[in-house]
């Protein structure tokens, strides 16, 4: 029993403090810089080739967060190894947000996928030597082995020519998702019990808060960073103001509407680690939005009153609609609320975009943020209500 305690050193205790370390803050920021490429990334290339490239990328990026965020709560942060584990993933992400911008032209891809394989090999292994003996060792181990399989399609890829490497890493990180929903389930591990999974509700909402609010202020930065040196009373200038509103106003989206119950949510949940994995996902397509909003601030920051073509159109208005499609999905899956505004809001907003062709790109973002602040600062009427067993109660 002695053996057995000592083998599980490495896990959180219950007593433990649920608080963020300041570790996990440093690591946030390496997502912020992988993000910034991304949107840079897109920016550069509008074909719809080039943004499914991009999808691909950010889902790899946002699961290595996410595979962290999971780490930090199962295991104690204040252990050295675990903090080397925690630096080891954020130099892997930093050699993967440095691969980014040409991940799919030769060796550039290798340096992604090397580095993606290996942060996710290096901590399983490290995991599965430190739980020796103890029975949550089988967690680490099966996906472990599910990151070999997929790690094979990713380095694989890697080596083959771009519209190929597409499809593999697609394939790849489809799996790598699918996989952690259904518990990594394999012949003789089987899959891992809900209890296996269990998360701490507070720890894991604090973290998705954190890094969502943390990562709206990409829109800022890039509208900062394009701003250039025009004079200060300049279409740029309002530019830069319009994207600061817009993010104020999905900030607020985000935290009004029963976001901040997120750990209760989880907590209450039949099975917490699955739904914290939901609420993960959702939180993907989310960034997806801001990484968009951002595209589509540089866009209007670059020139404010040109002519909008139709993919600068499609970004400028898809970064709006991706993050309320969402929010959607977050509302009614995590807190069982179906929340009209927002889909009522993404039709409408869906509609007018064709309208506004013609428009410049800062005339069509402030339609859009007018849409969105209408959306986040109008008056609700009724109270947050919760999904029975079969029944969806709502609420304006």
């Amino acid at each position: 029993m002695v053996a057995r305690a000592r083998s599980g050193w490495i896990l959180r205790g219950q007593d433990t403090p649920r608080r963020i370390s300041y570790l996990e803050l440093l690591f946030d920021l390496g997502l912020i810089v992988a993000l910034t490429r991304l949107s840079d990334r897109l920016t550069g290339n509008l074909g719809w080739n080039h943004a499914l490239e991009t999808v691909v990328l950010l889902a790899a990026i946002w699961w290595v967060w996410t595979v962290t965020a999971y780490t930090t709560d199962w295991y104690d942060p204040s252990q050295p190894l675990v903090q080397l584990i925690v630096l080891g993933v954020l130099f892997g992400g930093l050699l993967m947000s440095l691969a980014i911008a040409s991940a799919f032209e030769g060796v550039n891809g290798i340096a992604f996928a090397g580095a993606y394989v290996g942060l996710h090999l290096c901590r399983g292994f490290i995991l599965i030597t430190a739980l020796r003996g103890h029975a949550l060792r089988k967690r680490p181990m099966r996906v472990l082995i599910w990151f070999c399989l997929t790690g094979v399609l990713w380095l694989v890829g890697a080596f083959l020519p771009s519209p190929i490497r597409l499809v593999f890493w697609l394939v790849a990180v489809t799996v790598d998702y699918a996989v952690g929903l259904f518990g990594y389930p394999l012949p003789r591990l089987g899959r891992s019990s809900a209890e296996e999974l269990r998360v701490g509700g507070e720890h894991l909402a604090e973290r998705y808060r954190q890094m969502f609010i943390v990562t709206l202020g990409e829109i800022i930065l890039v509208g900062v960073r394009q701003y250039g040196d025009p004079p200060f009373l300049s279409l740029r200038t309002a530019g830069v103001i319009l994207l600061f509103v817009l993010t104020v106003t999905m900030w607020r989206i985000y935290i009004v509407y029963v976001a901040d119950n997120l750990a209760t949510g989880i907590d209450r949940g039949r099975n917490p680690g699955r739904i914290a994995l939901v609420a993960a996902y959702a939180h993907l397509v989310m960034v997806a939005g801001v990484v968009l909003v951002a595209a589509g601030g540089d866009i209007v920051a670059r020139d404010p009153v040109g002519h909008t073509t139709v993919t600068e159109l499609g970004v400028v208005v898809a970064g709006p609609l991706v993050f309320l499609a969402g929010r959607t999905v977050y509302a009614l899956v995590v807190f069982r609320a179906m929340l009209w505004r927002l889909p009522v809001g993404l039709v409408v907003l869906s509609l007018v975009a064709p309208m506004a062709r013609g428009l410049p790109p800062l005339a069509l973002a402030a339609l859009m943020t007018v849409g969105m602040m209408a959306i986040a600062f109008i008056p609700h009427r009724g109270r947050p209500v919760y999904r029975t067993r079969w029944h969806i109660r709502t609420r304006w």
